[in-house]
């Protein structure tokens, strides 16, 4: 029972994983295939006047010409598509490995607790967001610089892990032991002290801050305000009996699952069933469940709420 609990976390079904897959494809696909700007491309810039635009693609070749957020053919061409696509392109093998291993390792939580459906808009809103930021801001500054990659993303999940996950330390840099909460501090102020003192040229500082930005206002309005109006209705249109009743029998259920697990014994039949629906619940949990230090099987606020199995799930397999 312990393995299949485990094996949610590297599910194949998974939009995390699904994203990481595609983002290595592209990668393979532009690093080892050269793409040439088509020539009836480059003479349509010609033909409007545009030899800059020709000029531009020339350089940076058919796919960030295309596919990168390059504000001067958004403005010029309008490649609004670029919002989207610029996130799927990556530079260099450090670029690629770096942004996946933090979409991995910080994401299938959140996705897990949110559910993918609302885990990807998260992803895609902040990307964009980010995007969208610094288009403007490149524009007024040099509208011939394309940005690439999935930074300003993954720093708005980076933020939304250290709210949802806020006592879970990390190590940052791999060596200096912090707690999540934190870390989106640090990194925000680390990206802001770069873009005042010009440090690292050529990486996108403010597209990072962007993204910390557009996580944050997503979770205080989407993921937090959610959760307060579904309390609240729960607690006004929800009366005590028989909802409470079955699941106070639930719980039951659920303490004898997780002292049997706690002990390492084995669970029938029955509790095998029984603990799979509750998992179910758990990944279609759609209003995204509180945190572990909220939740409490004995009180009635719980026991009203439409993510009580999902949490109660969450509540049973701490025992693993």
């Amino acid at each position: 029972m312990e393995q299949s609990v485990r094996r949610t976390g590297l599910n194949i079904r998974s939009i995390v994983v699904g994203l990481v897959i595609i983002n290595v494809f592209i990668f393979l696909l532009t690093q080892f295939n050269t793409f040439p700007v088509p020539e009836r491309l480059l003479n349509g810039f010609l033909q409007k006047g545009k030899p800059d635009l020709a000029y531009a693609a020339r350089r940076y070749g058919f796919f960030i010409s295309l596919f990168s957020l390059f504000p001067v053919m958004i403005r010029d061409q309008g490649w609004f598509w670029q919002f989207l696509t610029y996130m799927f392109l990556h530079g260099s093998i450090f670029h690629l490995f770096f942004n996946m291993y933090a979409l991995f390792l910080f994401g299938r939580p959140l996705e897990q607790r949110w559910g993918w459906k609302e885990f990807l808009f998260f992803y895609l809103t902040t990307g964009i967001g980010a995007g969208i930021v610094t288009f403007f801001w490149n524009l007024m500054r040099n509208p011939f610089i394309p940005t690439i990659g999935a930074s300003g993303a993954i720093f708005g999940i980076v933020l939304a892990f250290g709210l949802e996950f806020p006592e879970t330390v990390l190590l940052l840099f791999f060596i200096i032991p912090v707690r999540a909460k934190y870390a989106a501090f640090i990194f925000g102020g680390i990206e802001l002290v770069m873009i005042l003192t010009g440090s690292l040229q050529g990486i996108g500082h403010l597209t990072h801050l962007a993204g910390l930005l557009f996580g944050y206002l997503y979770y205080l309005f989407r993921i937090r305000g959610v959760r307060i109006r579904t309390h609240r209705i729960s607690r006004k249109s929800t009366k005590p009996g028989l909802l409470l009743v079955n699941r106070d029998a639930l719980i039951q259920k659920a303490l004898k699952v997780r002292e049997k697990l706690a002990r390492g014994q084995l669970l029938s039949r029955s509790e095998h069933s029984f603990l799979n629906k509750l998992r179910e619940s758990y990944r279609n949990s759609r209003n995204g469940i509180c945190g572990e230090e909220e939740f409490d099987v004995n009180v009635e606020f719980c026991k009203k709420c439409d993510d009580f199995r999902a949490c109660l799930y969450r509540y049973i397999i701490e025992q693993l």
